[in-house]
């Protein structure tokens, strides 16, 4: 069931006697409108998580939690096209496994209603202990990212396809815009975050609408103008491709390509292409791992991955530096052969059940049904189970053969570590 609490504020319960945990997602949505939003909104996450007025310190934070017997809280964020997602969760018992009722999801509520609104904060700026340590322990965690050359050989690929600064950017933003962020700005676009996002509250357990109604009403929101959000992305075509080589010494090479692919999220070829993506590089029988890695021995890995909300298809591979030009060739040729219809029925069929098999494992998991909450509530669009097996069965030959013939190479980068 759900309910709107306010103007641009929604409440989505799903009841069900499936897990012995309530789990409480609360979601600020919004479109991003510059790249430092993006650092900014991930060291509001690290904060907020860490301290509140009345729990000053993690310490205090785990204690409390340890009260709740032993409930989990987090805060995430994400980014699916042009929209970012800072999310509070917090997974605890339900009653009806406690030796007697003590309300949890009451308890919950009040906890999430502190570290939401009431972070520790001095004369409108966060505390500059905490703020400080957050903020180092952030840069920390960025630089480190360059030490993970597969994660770094990705981002830099990235920052070649896209036009859009913004797009440019990884999902938890750049350090150059991190330095100058202080603690009252930060503090003021928190204000802005809660006034003006929009936000989704969820709730999964074996819970009464009523109740869980109630205790969601309590945490205040102020009504907001609810806009429609536009989350996908459309990179223009590049006229050429656009190549980048950046040397290091590494033991092993990083092969990475861009391609367009025009297939938006919940479009009509949506599904063919979650095929598509399976057949070339998304799985163990994909051409890619068959082909590149294990016949060719070309790769130490390689695997394909596709964006819907970018609507960007992405291949990884690690490589040696000297096997550049053949694994680059073969990896074309794949792409080729699925244009061509180059795979058999038993193929695409065996794809299809592990997709299948893939997702009906997932549904036993309560944050994924809770993700797919959020994604409906995120395009307005609405797909049970049942359909989206449907849909993904009913993908022909010819259709997973026409979006291979829609992908555009548009960027190619290579991280030569020089080893022979």
């Amino acid at each position: 069931m759900q309910q709107e609490l306010v103007n641009g504020v929604e409440l989505q319960v799903v009841s069900t006697q499936q897990f012995k945990t309530n789990c409480v997602v609360v979601s600020f949505v919004t479109e991003l409108t510059s790249r430092e939003e993006t650092i900014m909104r991930t060291l509001l996450s690290n904060i907020l998580e860490t301290s509140s007025q009345t729990y000053p310190t993690q310490k205090d934070v785990a204690l409390e939690l340890s009260k709740m017997y032993g409930a989990s809280f987090g805060t995430t964020v994400s980014r699916r096209g042009r929209l970012h997602t800072l999310s509070f969760i917090v997974n605890c018992v339900n009653d009806n496994y406690l030796l007697q009722p003590e309300n949890m999801l009451a308890q919950v509520f009040s906890f999430l209603k502190e570290m939401i609104f009431a972070p520790l904060v001095e004369e409108n700026a966060f505390d500059e202990v905490t703020f400080t340590r957050q903020k180092e322990n952030l840069a920390a965690y960025i630089e480190a990212v360059k030490d993970n050359k597969q994660t770094y050989a990705a981002l830099e690929l990235q920052k070649m396809y896209f036009d859009d600064p913004i797009q440019k950017s990884a999902q938890y933003g750049d350090l150059a815009d991190l330095t100058n962020i202080t603690a009252s700005e930060l503090y003021s676009y928190y204000q802005k975050m809660l006034q003006q996002d929009n936000i989704q509250i969820l709730v999964s357990g074996d819970v009464e609408f009523a109740d869980v109604l109630a205790c969601a009403k309590e945490l205040s929101f102020e009504p907001r103008t609810a806009t429609k959000l536009n989350y996908l992305y459309t990179q223009p075509r590049h006229e050429s491709v656009l190549e980048k080589i950046t040397q290091q010494t590494l033991n092993q090479s990083k092969l990475d390509l861009a391609y367009r692919l025009p297939v938006p999220y919940r479009g009509e070829m949506h599904y063919a292409a979650l095929i598509f993506n399976a057949l070339l590089g998304g799985s163990p029988q994909s051409k890619l791992f068959m082909n590149v890695r294990e016949k060719a021995s070309l790769a130490y890995y390689a695997s394909s991955s596709f964006d819907p909300f970018r609507q960007l298809l992405v291949i990884q591979t690690g490589i040696k530096s000297v096997d550049k030009r053949r694994a680059l060739a073969l990896i074309k040729e794949q792409v080729a052969d699925l244009a061509a219809g180059n795979f058999t029925l038993e193929e695409l069929e065996n794809i299809k059940l592990n997709l299948a098999n893939s997702y009906e494992s997932r549904l036993d998991s309560q944050m994924t049904a809770l993700n797919r909450l959020q994604l409906e509530f995120i395009t307005k669009t609405s797909e049970s189970p049942a359909s989206w097996l449907q849909k993904l069965n009913q993908v022909t030959k010819t259709e997973v053969m026409q979006v291979a013939q829609k992908v555009e190479l548009q960027a190619i980068y290579f991280l030569d570590g020089g080893q022979e």
